[in-house]
């Protein structure tokens, strides 16, 4: 099983790649079938992984490489050949990670042969589909940053493609744009954050820089700013604050998009990266702290924000963003299997949360809760698995949200009480939000007549994945707690001489129970304000505190500060065009190009009325003298001609020679001579 483990990302790509290309579009094409059939080959591998490593019949972490690619470098001097290599890197948190990727992204498929059937590109949305898979599956198992990072980009390439799907309406492409910009954003920290550990460590592979700094050979400092680097990526690609602003809106996608993407697999992708670089960040206090906090933040404003939503998926995705903080705050408190387990509990129970979102959404064709109500005789399998999933996120006990969040509550508050309480308040928020939901859709009155008469059950393919989400919202916590076999599988070795800081507090074994308590005066608050028929005293809150709502409605002015940033980048960029075009281009370069211009009609000026009528003056005057040469020959006039040669030669002489004696006297000779001719030349005849 593992020496094949790298088919696991290569099956579906290659599926993705014959459902795009194999056939003709066809809104009841039989092609999903084989993405369908590739994601369900990937998950029976990952479940044998899975177990083989839990029951201890695999030994793990395993690792393969291969030579990818080879260049020439010079290091001191001296060249050598350095090799590229790349491969595979199964450890606990992969293998965790291939199960939870392959099975939601299975049963998504499956649900969505229901619910997509009948689009024009039927056939493209599982193109989609499998690509998406590939991609974040290739993410899990590289032992290579580099390859890591291309994978990484290729899951925000494919959520772009999912999330602008439904590309005629206007909402989706916006949506796309701004989740592909926003990720990228987080992006650029990431790639500088490899860019260093290349410099620092000269290689990609995972197992050699973890060996570097187990050495002891990277510095603190250094470690800070990769940490922090790789921070900015996760933020992007988990929704962490400020960048979570793309998530809400990526609901324009189709539902089972929005479980595909916001439940287990692109979302996880930035917890899971720093996990797989838990080792940087364990030399690193900042980095660490740093972690913890931003996920504390994160998880109470998407809490509150959820809690003034009434768009269902809207709520969901608030919801989603609130526990990935719950999952890196574990992880900045040294909660590394914390945060892992609630990340796998999460996948299931808010996979089973979108997905029914999307069969009340297919039964009653509107996100608007206040458009609900009293569906749960409607739809009663719907109903019980959002009680399912509700009862799971809320940390009813027994159910499986109960076990992971626990385990970070105690964590968290052991590492810093102040982190519990933003928790622990986060918690009792996520109760209140999720059983409002819960309230205004399924109970109560109908609110609107027609849409209420036209609801009905969802079909089978819909239902039977709900099935499967609901037995492991139910029971995976206490499966995975059991034995504590999640923590012996997904557990981070710290390396040696590194460890967490003395912790001075100890979480006390009532604290889960206050917590709980909590929970259900939240879920009690829920039903005094949405659990009847009208929502008079909810509506008459809202009312007195219009001020908070409005900011919470804004989303805390984060979309208008990226705006206003989006505009001032835009007034900074016309600034630039405008100084480019009027000052450089008309100034500099066509004032230089008006210059020379001028200076090259001067020069033609010059050289047309001073040079060339002086070439042709003086051809001018050899002619003339050429011609009274031959006028003085003709006439026979030879002794002026010689004459007035000797004088002229007599004067230039005195004008070219120094003014010495001799010369002097050479000259008047020369004079002498020439007069003395013309009187014998000029004796009668």
């Amino acid at each position: 099983m593992l020496q094949h483990v790298y088919l696991i990302p290569l099956i579906p790509l290659a599926a993705s790649l014959l459902i795009l290309l194999g056939a003709k579009e066809d809104p009841r094409s039989p092609m999903p079938f084989l993405g369908i059939a590739a994601t369900g080959w990937c998950l029976l591998q990952s479940i044998a992984i899975f177990y083989g490593a839990a029951t201890g019949e695999l030994s793990l972490p395993y690792g393969a490489d291969w030579n990818w690619f080879s260049f020439g470098a010079t290091a001191g001097g001296k060249p050598f050949l350095y090799d590229m290599p790349v491969g595979v890197l199964i450890d606990g948190s992969a293998a965790v990670m291939l199960v939870v990727v392959t099975l939601v992204s299975f049963l998504v498929q499956v649900y969505s042969l229901s619910y997509m059937r009948g689009d024009p590109r039927f056939k493209r949305y599982y193109a989609y589909l499998s690509f998406f898979t590939a991609s974040m599956l290739g993410l899990v198992v590289s032992s290579n940053l580099l390859v890591t990072f291309s994978c990484w980009e290729l899951v925000g390439f494919s959520s772009y493609l999912l999330i602008g799907f439904w590309f005629e309406r206007p909402e989706p492409p916006y949506a796309a744009k701004k989740a592909f910009i926003t990720t990228k954003l987080g992006d650029l920290g990431l790639y500088l954050a490899l860019m260093l550990i290349f410099c620092q460590v000269g290689s990609f592979q995972i197992p050699q820089i973890r060996e570097f700094v187990a050495r002891g050979f990277m510095p603190a400092a250094v470690a800070t700013a990769i940490g922090l680097g790789i921070l900015c990526g996760a933020a992007g690609k988990s929704a962490q604050f400020p960048l979570f602003i793309w998530l809400p809106d990526a609901m324009e996608g189709p539902t089972p998009v929005s479980a595909l993407i916001h439940a287990a697999t692109m979302v996880a992708a930035g917890i899971y990266l720093v996990a797989k670089c838990y080792f940087i960040f364990a030399i690193s206090p900042v980095a660490m702290e740093t972690v913890a906090w931003i996920g504390a933040i994160t998880a109470l404003l998407a809490a509150t924000m959820a809690v003034v939503s009434y768009d269902i998926k809207r709520v969901l995705a608030f919801s989603t963003v609130s526990q990935l903080g719950f999952m890196m705050c574990a992880l900045g408190s040294w909660g590394f299997s914390a945060g892992l387990f609630h990340l796998t509990t999460h996948a299931a129970f808010k996979a089973l949360l979108f997905l029914c979102a999307g069969s009340v959404i297919h039964a009653v064709h509107t996100n608007d809760m206040r458009q609900m109500g009293n569906l749960d005789k409607k739809m009663p399998i719907t109903f019980f698995a959002t009680l399912v999933g509700t009862f799971a996120i809320a940390g009813i006990p027994g159910f499986s949200g109960f076990f992971s969040k626990d385990m970070i509550l105690e964590r968290v508050f052991e590492h810093d009480p102040r982190l519990f309480v933003i928790l622990a308040i986060s918690a009792c928020l996520t109760a209140f939000y999720m059983f409002r939901l819960v309230f205004m859709t399924f109970l109560g009155q109908e609110r609107d007549l027609d849409r209420y008469l036209h609801a009905h059950e969802s079909p089978w393919p819909m239902t039977v994945p709900l099935f499967v989400l609901m037995a492991l919202a139910a029971f995976s916590g206490w499966l995975l707690d059991r034995g504590e076999i999640f923590t012996r599988l997904v557990n981070f070795q710290a390396l040696p001489g590194i460890a967490p800081a003395h912790e001075a507090a100890h979480a006390p074994a009532y604290l889960t129970w206050y917590v709980t308590a909590f929970v259900f005066f939240a879920i009690y608050l829920a039903f005094r304000l949405y659990g009847g028929s009208n929502f008079r005293e909810a509506e008459s809150i809202k009312r007195r505190c219009a001020p908070v709502f409005n900011l919470l409605e804004r989303r805390y002015y984060l979309d208008d500060i990226f705006l206003a940033l989006v505009g001032l980048s835009d007034r900074a960029a016309r600034l630039a065009f405008w100084i480019d075009s009027e000052v450089v281009d008309r100034f500099f370069v066509d004032g230089w190009g008006l210059l020379m211009l001028a200076l090259a009609r001067l020069c033609h000026l010059f050289d047309d009325n001073l040079i060339d009528r002086s070439v042709d003056a003086t051809g001018g005057l050899s002619v003339s003298l050429g011609g009274t040469l031959r006028w003085i020959v003709r006439r026979g006039l030879v002794q002026e001609y010689l004459l007035w040669s000797a004088a002229v030669m007599s004067v230039l002489t005195l004008l070219t020679l120094p003014a010495q004696r001799y010369c002097l006297g050479a000259s008047v000779g020369l004079g002498l001579l020439a007069i003395l001719t013309l009187l014998l030349v000029r004796r009668p005849r």
